[in-house]
């Protein structure tokens, strides 16, 4: 199991401002490293591409600090046209709707994808539009590696006030970072929606 580190991506001036940053980055490149050790190990080549969206017309969970991780994102992030979009996007965001941050079927966050969204690969081909993969062709569905999202918590725990291991260990025995976690299209987005006008 690798480090994650050729995976990581860098915001240095954000990281030493936020520093609840370095924290979700590492739990990304922690996952996105054991992901594709776990995608390797199938033999398989993932469906998934480039403008395939069916994953983000489901409800999608993400963690307070993964909340906050896109709410950055698209406030220092997000230029133009496509800023305009995901403005209109979150302002009319209700239960039941595609991810509001699904732009003409591309991520506008793309790079802190929440982890439910990092796990989700399909193999064989890409999704049709309203399949549930995980029903209708779980042999195409990538386990979820519980070990590696494990590690990729560890790393998130420090933005609960955890750093002792012994405290550490015990919230992931008590799944603190799932039950930290709520569906993005249930979220209020308005406020966020006001920012980027």
């Amino acid at each position: 199991m690798t480090d994650g580190s050729a995976f990581r991506v860098r915001f240095p001036e954000d990281e030493a401002r936020e520093p609840w940053l370095p924290l979700l980055l590492n739990a990304y490149a922690v996952l996105d490293a054991g992901l594709a050790e776990a995608i390797a190990a199938t033999g398989r080549r993932p469906a998934c591409r480039s403008g395939c969206a069916a994953c983000c017309r489901q409800p999608i969970p993400a963690s307070s600090l993964e909340v906050l991780g896109l709410t950055w994102y698209a406030h220092r992030h997000s230029r133009g046209r496509r800023r305009r979009a995901l403005q209109r996007s979150l302002a009319a965001i209700r239960e039941g709707m595609d991810c509001p941050f699904l732009i003409e079927d591309t991520c506008a966050a793309y790079t802190l994808r929440p982890m439910a969204c990092r796990e989700f690969v399909v193999f064989g081909s890409p999704c049709r539009d309203g399949e549930q993969p995980a029903t209708t062709r779980l042999p195409d569905v990538l386990p979820l590696p519980r070990a590696i999202q494990r590690r990729a918590f560890w790393h998130m725990l420090p933005y609960y006030g955890l750093t002792d291991p012994a405290l550490r260990e015990a919230a992931l025995r008590d799944n603190l970072v799932l039950r930290d976690t709520g569906i993005l299209q249930g979220r209020d987005w308005s406020w966020l929606a006001g920012i980027l006008v």
